[in-house]
């Protein structure tokens, strides 16, 4: 897989999510994620994109202003 912007190599990490909402900001740390070793872009499979949005919404309404959590794949 090569990046879509510089057609670098990527390989599989993990980087932190950050949304800004706009009462508040959820980081989201430990995300697995394709990065680029040229310039550093990343990107998300399906999975992990849904599952980002899912843990987006659990919190959007119960945060007051920054919430930093760790990546879990479960729902629960």
């Amino acid at each position: 897989m090569s990046c879509l912007y510089c057609k670098g190599k990527m390989i599989d990490g993990l980087t932190t999510d950050v949304t800004d909402l706009d009462a508040s900001v959820i980081i989201i740390r430990n995300v697995p994620c394709h990065k680029c070793c040229q310039c550093g872009e990343v990107s998300f499979s399906l999975a992990v994109a849904e599952r980002l949005e899912q843990i987006v919404d659990l919190l959007k309404d119960s945060v007051t202003e920054i919430a930093v959590i760790q990546y879990s794949n479960s729902a629960a």
